[in-house]
């Protein structure tokens, strides 16, 4: 069996139902789920996909909190994280090649001697952003 919406559907159909008649079932299901969802239904759960079980009493109340809403395209924070990269001293010398570039353009020297890749870049971004009022002098 794949491991499709449907089956997982019908695998926890199964499960809950065995596990409401079956005292030992329904304590493989508790200590292991993803043996006892492969005993019942032969669907083999991957190991890197999280199972929660909570054995439900008459006194205690579980709320399944919705996904995140978000935006189509939004990533999310550990999405960001992953594609984020970069440095602090990297952005200081980015920004400061922006103040250096559009400074160079009126023929003013700020002293700023960035050697790094994100300096170069941050000057030529500052010289092209300044280059219409440049022109216009």
């Amino acid at each position: 069996m794949s491991w499709t919406k449907e089956a997982v559907e019908e695998a926890v159909r199964k499960v809950g139902a065995r596990a409401a008649t079956d005292l030992e079932f329904r304590s493989l299901c508790v200590s292991n789920i993803h043996a006892a969802i492969q005993q019942e239904s032969g669907i083999e759960v991957p190991a890197s996909f999280t199972i929660g079980v909570l054995d439900q009493s008459a006194n205690q109340l579980n709320i399944i909190l919705p996904p995140v809403a978000r935006e189509a395209d939004e990533l999310l924070e550990s999405e960001l994280e992953s594609v984020a990269g970069g440095s602090k001293a990297g952005a200081n010398d980015f920004f400061s090649g922006v103040g250096s570039g559009a400074l160079a353009m009126f023929g003013e020297d700020t002293g700023f001697r960035g050697n790094s890749s994100e300096a170069t870049a941050g000057a030529a971004i500052g010289a092209i952003l300044m280059l219409p009022a440049a022109l216009a002098q």
